[in-house]
């Protein structure tokens, strides 16, 4: 029978997108289908956050986007066209149209000028349009088009406040709703360490790059983000056709950069946008400010500079002196010197206070902070989204019944997952939904229960499909199914390697077949 539900759904749709049901033997984040519930979110063009977000979710235009004031540019005296190009003139009747600079040439020049017809004017030609060789609605390539530069903040608080699953759903956003005008897409993550380079040029490495990408997890300490933009300017750089390209940056960190060493390596053609989650900051280190007040060149870290020699100086002197009322004298100016320098120091690293981590909003074309979600507050289902949430989690269940496959054992932990992250982040409050994420947890529980102990189960599971269903059901799974015993894995061993030792004589007994038949 027909499951059109479960075929068509937006949900198993999308976490196929994500690469969420391959790559078994790949760990899938906690909560993983969260960011489906964000993406959703975001692709409400009236939603408070999109309309934060859309000076970078948006390229170009877009029919769903939240709609921008835009400024036009109008140039008079031009008939209208899409480009236009300086043309001598045909007749003097073009005299109208020439640029307007032309009047000023000497009388005698300008009428030689028009006899001759060597007089300019704009002229509308037709513009290039450049068609895509492919399927338009997909990502497809050009040198001609824009191309992204994506640092990835996989720092171990990114796991906080479910700031991994938002920064997901927006580098997804982004480039799902800009795949058209990508020409090439290098993505890395960054923390204290710098991750690896993924280019996407193709279909095939755009969608893996979107799995790679939903599969991350934020684990690494400390967030080197001057290092991180130092390597993102030196691969656009060193790759021709990433010239011009733009730089965006998604992270939760404050970080300290050299302004001066960053502005100077960007140049006028790399661009910087940022997405901020949450309101993290930093002060100045006592290190930092020592080597500010070294190393500065404006007046007041000279002037710092100055008090600290004086201070040196007396203290040299009071080692070295010898006379009891010189020395009370240098005492007093000691104190008063030292106070005045410490009331000093303390105004300096409040006022780099002010700007210190947060370099990176100058840095940046494009700067936006926003806050942490709270999943309690950002989804509600409701309505007609619950009545199909049910509809989708019956038809689920009823094949889980009659005719389970492996596949719809997939989709059915896939959704048991989500069914289980929306319940807890109380996102749905319904009776008969609750009753139906139970069955079918329990259900599945069962089929996986009875591969485990080598019985006899409603489908054929191999060893492979169920540990990716356990990754599928995550926390959800019980204990007794996310690890198979030593004794069980040494059976599972011994079973493959019989079957091969089979496969192979089989193999050989086909080989010398041919020849026997030849000798008779």
């Amino acid at each position: 029978m027909p499951h059109l539900l479960a075929s068509e759904s937006d949900f198993f749709t999308r976490m196929e997108e994500f690469g969420f049901f391959d790559g078994a033997e790949k760990k899938l984040p906690d909560e993983f289908s969260l960011v489906y519930e964000i993406a959703r979110v975001l692709e409400d063009g009236e939603h408070s956050l999109t309309e934060r977000l859309a000076p970078v979710l948006w390229l170009l235009p877009d029919e769903n986007a939240p709609k921008q004031k835009n400024e036009k540019e109008i140039i008079p005296h031009l008939p209208a066209a899409e480009e236009y190009e300086a043309y001598l003139i045909d007749s003097y009747r073009d005299i109208a149209r020439i640029y307007p600079h032309q009047f000023l040439l000497p009388d005698e020049v300008f009428y030689q000028r028009l006899a001759e017809r060597s007089l300019w004017m704009p002229k509308p030609k037709a513009p290039n349009n450049y068609r895509y060789s492919s399927e338009s609605s997909n990502f497809a390539p050009d040198s001609r088009k824009q191309k992204v530069y994506i640092l990835f903040d996989s720092s171990r608080s990114m796991q906080e406040h479910y700031r991994i699953h938002l920064a997901k759903a927006i580098a997804y956003f982004f480039l799902r709703r800009n795949a058209r005008e990508l020409g090439v897409v290098f993505f890395r993550t960054f923390d204290h360490e710098i991750g690896s380079l993924h280019i996407a040029n193709d279909i095939g490495s755009y969608r893996e790059l979107i799995g790679n990408m939903m599969r991350l997890d934020a684990l690494g300490r400390g967030t080197a983000l001057e290092k991180a933009l130092e390597t993102a300017i030196n691969d656009i750089r060193a790759y021709a056709h990433m010239a011009e390209a733009e730089i965006l940056v998604i992270t939760d960190g404050a970080a300290h950069i050299n302004i001066e060493k960053i502005h100077g390596m960007l140049g006028e053609n790399i661009r910087i946008n940022t997405v901020k989650i949450g309101d993290a900051s930093i002060s100045p280190s006592p290190n930092f400010l020592r080597d500010y007040i070294s190393s500065g060149n404006n007046e007041e870290t000279k002037t710092l500079r100055a008090m600290q020699e004086r201070v040196r100086d007396i203290e040299r002197q009071l080692h070295s002196l010898k006379t009891e009322s010189r020395r009370s004298a240098l005492q007093s100016e000691l104190k008063y010197n030292a106070s005045y320098l410490a009331q000093e120091t303390e105004k300096l690293a409040k006022k780099l206070g002010e700007t210190y981590g947060r370099e990176i909003e100058s840095l940046s074309d494009i700067f936006i902070a926003i806050e942490d979600i709270e999943p309690e507050k950002l989804f509600s289902i409701q309505g007609e989204r619950l009545e199909e949430l049910k509809e989708l989690t019956a038809e689920i269940l009823e094949v889980m019944r009659n005719e389970p496959t492996i596949e719809y054992a997939k989709r059915a932990a896939t959704l048991e997952e989500h069914l289980d992250v929306l319940l807890e982040h109380r996102a749905v409050n319904d009776a008969e939904l609750s009753a139906q994420a139970k069955e079918l947890k329990e259900l599945l529980e069962k089929i996986l229960k009875q591969a485990v102990d080598g019985l006899s189960a409603s489908i054929d599971i191999s060893e492979e499909d169920r540990r990716g269903i356990v990754k599928l059901l995550g926390k959800s799974a019980s204990g007794g199914l996310k690890r198979l015993k030593l004794s069980q894995l040494l059976r599972w061993i011994i079973r493959r390697i019989k079957r091969a030792y089979i496969l192979w004589k089989q193999h050989r007994k086909r080989r010398r077949t041919p020849r026997n038949d030849a000798k008779r």
